[in-house]
C-alpha cells in the first residue's frame, strides 16, 4: 500500500471518528461511550500501523547517523 493510499485510510477514519464524536450521542444514546471508546481505540491503531510503522520501519536517514 502506498504512502498517499495509507494516508487517505487514516484521514477517512478521522473525519469518520470526528463525526462520530459530533452525531453520536444524539444517535447512539447511551451507549455512545463505548462506541466512541472502541471507534478510538481503532483511530489509534490505524495511526501506529498506517504512519508510525511503515516510518519506523524505514529507519533514520543514515546522514543522520554518526
Amino acid at each position: 500500500m502506498g504512502s498517499t493510499r495509507r494516508k487517505a485510510v487514516l484521514v477517512t477514519a478521522l473525519v469518520a471518528y470526528a463525526v462520530l464524536l459530533v452525531v453520536g450521542p444524539r444517535v447512539l444514546g447511551g451507549s455512545a461511550g463505548i462506541v466512541i471508546l472502541v471507534a478510538s481505540f481503532v483511530v489509534g491503531f490505524a495511526w501506529l500501523v498506517l504512519l508510525v510503522a511503515p516510518w519506523a520501519a524505514r529507519g533514520r536517514d543514515r546522514s543522520l547517523r554518526r
